[in-house]
C-alpha cells in the first residue's frame, strides 16, 4: 500500500461540492458494472495513467482500498469482471507489481466501488485550466484522511459479462472453466455440455437477486481461484501512444462518463445528491 498514492475522479459539474456521495448507476447486465469508478495513482503510473478529461479533479483517500467492496481492472473494461485483467482486494499486491511492471507505458486502469462512497472521503481538488494535462497537476505523495474505510460493505462479483463490451481492443476471452467457476460463485447449476455463453446467461438471469443479496455469493471459491491461477498475465496494453475510447463506449463517455455522471468512468451516475 505504500505505493498507492491515491483515488482519482473527475467531474465538469461545479456543484460536485454540494453532493453527499459517488452514486452507482442503476442494475444492468448490457452496459457496464453498475459501480463508482475511480482511477488509482501510484509512484509508478503517475506520469502515464490516463484519467477521463473533467475539469475538476477530486481525489479521494486511499483508505477506501482497505474496505471490501470493489475490484480493479488493469485495463479499462466497463467494470467487466474477466481472468486476466480483474484484481481484488485480496490480491491488490498483485496489481501493484503489474503497474510496477509498466511503468513508463501507456496505462488506463479502472478502480470500480460496487456501492455509493460518501463524499467525506473526498481529501483534496483540484481544477486543470484549459490545454493542461491532469497528470502535470497530480501530487506526487500519498493522500489520505482520519475517515476509516467501510468495513461493513460487501462485494458484488457475479459479473462476468464479457460479451457486453463494445469498445477497442477487448481483452482476449476468459476460458470455460473461468465461466464455469464464477457459476459456482454465483450459486447457479449448470450443465455440463453448456457453453460459455449458456453459463453466462444463466449468471445474468440471477445476477441482480445475487447485487441484492451478496451473502449468497460464494467468494471463497474466486480467492481460491485467482490464488491459485496467474491473474493479468494477457492484459493489452496501449505503448507509447494516446489511449483512444471505444465508439459506442464513446458516445456514452459523453454523456453519462464524463460528466460522468461524474466521469462515466465514473461510469456511474454518481452526480447529485
Amino acid at each position: 500500500m505504500e505505493d498507492i498514492y491515491y483515488l482519482v475522479h473527475t467531474t465538469n459539474n461545479p456543484n460536485y461540492n454540494t453532493w453527499e456521495y459517488l452514486k452507482t448507476t442503476p442494475f444492468n447486465t448490457d452496459d457496464q458494472f453498475p459501480g463508482v469508478y475511480f482511477s488509482i495513482i501510484t509512484k509508478y503510473n503517475i506520469d502515464n495513467e490516463f484519467i477521463y478529461p473533467g475539469k475538476y479533479i477530486l481525489i479521494f483517500s486511499k483508505k477506501l482500498l482497505y474496505q471490501n467492496n470493489y475490484h480493479i481492472n488493469f485495463t479499462d473494461y466497463n467494470g467487466i469482471i474477466s481472468e486476466n485483467n480483474t484484481y481484488y482486494p485480496w490480491n491488490l499486491n498483485n496489481f501493484i507489481n503489474k503497474v510496477k511492471e509498466n511503468e513508463g507505458n501507456k496505462t488506463f486502469n479502472e478502480v470500480v466501488f460496487h456501492d455509493n462512497i460518501d463524499m467525506k472521503y473526498l481529501c483534496l481538488t483540484l481544477q486543470k485550466i484549459p490545454g493542461q494535462k491532469i497528470n502535470q497537476i497530480l501530487p506526487r505523495e500519498i493522500i489520505e484522511n482520519d475517515i476509516s474505510p467501510d468495513l461493513s460493505k460487501k462485494p458484488f462479483y457475479c459479473y462476468p459479462f464479457e460479451d457486453i463490451y463494445t469498445g477497442s481492443d477487448p481483452q482476449p476471452k476468459s476460458p470455460k472453466k473461468w465461466f464455469e467457476m464464477m457459476a459456482n460463485v454465483c450459486n447457479i447449476k449448470i450443465n455440463q455440455d453448456d457453453n460459455d455463453e449458456e453459463i453466462v446467461d444463466k449468471i445474468k438471469k440471477k445476477s441482480l437477486e445475487l447485487y441484492n443479496n451478496r451473502d449468497l455469493q460464494n467468494i471463497k471459491l474466486l480467492k481460491e481461484y485467482t490464488n491459485n491461477n496467474s491473474v493479468g498475465g494477457d492484459n493489452k496494453i496501449i505503448k507509447n501512444k494516446k489511449i483512444t475510447k471505444s465508439k459506442k463506449n464513446s458516445k456514452k463517455k459523453s454523456k453519462k462518463k464524463i460528466n460522468k455522471k461524474l466521469y462515466k468512468k465514473n461510469k456511474s451516475k454518481n452526480i447529485k445528491k
